[in-house]
């Protein structure tokens, strides 16, 4: 959920936009399906059990704001959440399309091609063989597009969450602490309840051995701040394999809530 103080940390600008997404929606507040409006964004709020290609999701219909600079932070917020808008907008049926099922909190690009709603979800990145990932001592092809599942949300504080994980160029965070060539992170943010920042998530290899760690942009730790690895998986281990891609048994950090399981399939 996007801030007064981050909404206006893009200044007019950001005011400017909203100002004209209000155009594009119809005074029901449903969304006005006419060529004023050829593409929304749409944050996935169907439950992650009815989410299917080739059927249709609900979405809500959302902005990307902030302060338009190199390494600036860009912030999601619901067109009906932000303050003063005045706005009850309904949620959007979009028709998915694609190889990559995504998941509830997941943000899609949605066009309106012939009186319909249409998003076409799909993976990037180099692959080989299989259709994996080839990552620099790795010893695994991995899947360009993977679901993180975690078993309990809420658990350590709510360190894991379920999301889908990508393959693509890094955030402007990462490339600031050294990274270049594409990696695999989470599309979408999510807000740290300890440290009241936004982080995402990035999954990487090391031979057998796979990670999760979480990327800050901006934290009291430092900004942008790498944090340590949050979870690991060995493949060869029970329920850890190559083909089919699944990391089904893996382990929290020394100390941490020895109850938290997250498992990664892919997409």
């Amino acid at each position: 959920m996007a801030s007064q103080q981050e909404i206006s940390s893009g200044g007019r600008l950001d005011f400017e936009r909203l100002r004209l997404s209000q155009s594009r929606f119809d005074g029901s507040g449903g969304v006005a399906r006419s060529d004023a409006l050829p593409s929304i964004l749409g944050r996935v709020v169907t439950t992650e059990a009815s989410i299917q290609v080739g059927r249709f999701c609900q979405v809500v219909p959302s902005l990307v704001l902030g302060a338009e600079r190199e390494g600036g932070v860009g912030v999601f917020a619901d067109l009906a959440a932000i303050p003063g808008s005045g706005m009850n907008p309904a949620t959007v049926s979009v028709y998915l399309m694609g190889s990559f099922v995504p998941m509830t909190g997941d943000y899609l690009i949605c066009r309106f091609v012939d009186h319909r709603w249409v998003a076409e979800t799909t993976g990037g990145g180099t692959t080989h063989g299989g259709g994996g990932v080839s990552l620099p001592s790795c010893f695994c092809a991995v899947p360009p597009a993977l679901r993180m599942t975690s078993a309990d949300p809420k658990c350590n504080y709510g360190m894991f969450q379920s999301c889908s994980i990508q393959y693509g160029p890094p955030p402007p965070a990462m490339v600031a602490l050294g990274f270049s060539g594409d990696v695999f992170t989470s599309p979408r943010s999510f807000d740290d309840p300890i440290s009241k920042s936004s982080f995402f998530y990035y999954f990487f290899c090391r031979h057998n051995q796979f990670f999760l760690t979480r990327i800050y942009p901006t934290s009291p730790y430092g900004s942008p701040y790498r944090d340590a690895i949050l979870y690991n998986w060995i493949v060869g281990g029970y329920g850890n394999t190559c083909d089919p891609f699944q990391l089904l048994m893996g382990m929290a950090y020394p100390g941490s809530d020895s109850t938290c399981s997250v498992s990664i399939i892919g997409g």
